[in-house]
């Protein structure tokens, strides 16, 4: 068993992190072609001082093995790893109470819970994303057709419509759900969690990735050094220890390195843009690491009222570079 010691805190004059690991996920409902292709799994991985690489994954399930082989490895080695994957951690506030969870300080872990235990994601890329949307449809709007919405036309599901069903969504309780999450209104281009169907439908990556992070955060090698910011770290700029072996899961989003990738494309047409994404990513992290102000993107965001900032580390969570 790999000792963690999580009282350390990180200093401003050394990298937080040894090595970071970024995932460009996807929903696809059948595993992608043998040869590599853009609008599939992509994950890339940067080893300060050692190496960096992007690998291909036809399905979802083969990238998860990848990761934990790497991770346990790094643990192993007592380094620090940043892992992030490109869709939403959380759900707009109030989706917890919705579901009838009482409020408190882990409605997050209510919402990962709960998906861990319905969501099913097979070997082939086959899922159960649609049914598991519209019983949770069921739970909140009692026969309301919402808040999750976007299936295929030739889908029926009772609880679930191929529109937005319009927001603010009233849930059967009471409990008011908005379009966004605090940290999607920052940024421009992003989707709702709520759409599952169609062009950026990010709602269907979340629902089938969290709960594959939820394996990953709590496996029984990697529980004890692992955390998912900012729901179990705070905003903190410091958010890893001095030393020693940690995993750090947070939210990342692509756009924030889109000037970096365009250039990696222009340098190499041959790239496949997910591909670029990704090594843009671990590049834009390690660059910031040695510069010393990587920890500033974990820190609490400016413009916050102390409910938002409540609100985002007990429910929402944040985009790193938002």
């Amino acid at each position: 068993m790999v000792h963690c010691d999580l009282s350390k805190i990180g200093s401003p004059f050394l990298p937080l992190f040894d090595a970071y690991i970024f995932i460009d996920w996807s929903a696809a409902n059948r595993a992608t072609p043998h040869n590599p292709s853009a609008d599939a799994v992509w994950m890339g991985q940067l080893v300060r001082h050692h190496c960096q690489e992007e690998t291909y994954h036809r399905t979802r399930n083969d990238c998860i093995s990848r990761l934990l082989s790497l991770l346990l490895n790094h643990v192993a080695m007592g380094r620090r790893v940043l892992v992030g994957f490109d869709f939403p951690y959380g759900y707009p506030a109030g989706f917890c109470h919705s579901l009838g969870f009482p409020s408190g300080p882990n409605e997050w872990l209510e919402i990962w819970t709960e998906l861990a235990n319905r969501v099913v994601d097979c070997a082939d890329n086959t899922n159960n994303r649609f049914a598991v949307a519209s019983t949770l449809n069921g739970i909140a709007g009692n026969g309301r057709r919402g808040p999750f919405w976007g299936c295929p036309v030739k889908t029926t599901f009772s609880s679930l419509q191929s529109c937005s069903p319009g927001f603010p969504f009233s849930a059967s309780n009471g409990v008011s759900l908005g379009r966004l999450r605090l940290a999607e209104q920052r940024l421009r281009g992003t989707q709702e969690t709520w759409k599952l169907y169609g062009a950026g439908s990010v709602g269907s990556q979340a629902l089938i990735g969290i709960p594959h992070v939820y394996t990953v955060r709590h496996h029984a090698h990697l529980s004890r050094c692992s955390r998912v910011w900012p729901f179990e770290t705070g905003f903190t700029a410091s958010p890893a220890p001095t030393r020693g072996a940690f995993v750090l899961h947070a939210e990342i989003w692509p756009g924030v390195v889109s000037g970096q990738t365009k250039q990696l494309l222009t340098a190499d047409p041959s790239l496949i843009r997910d591909q670029a994404q990704v090594r843009a990513l671990c590049q834009w992290a390690e660059s910031l690491d040695d510069a010393g102000q990587l920890g500033q993107f974990f820190d609490r965001p400016h413009g916050l009222t102390a409910q938002q900032f409540q609100r985002c580390f007990q429910q929402e969570g944040w985009v790193l570079g938002a």
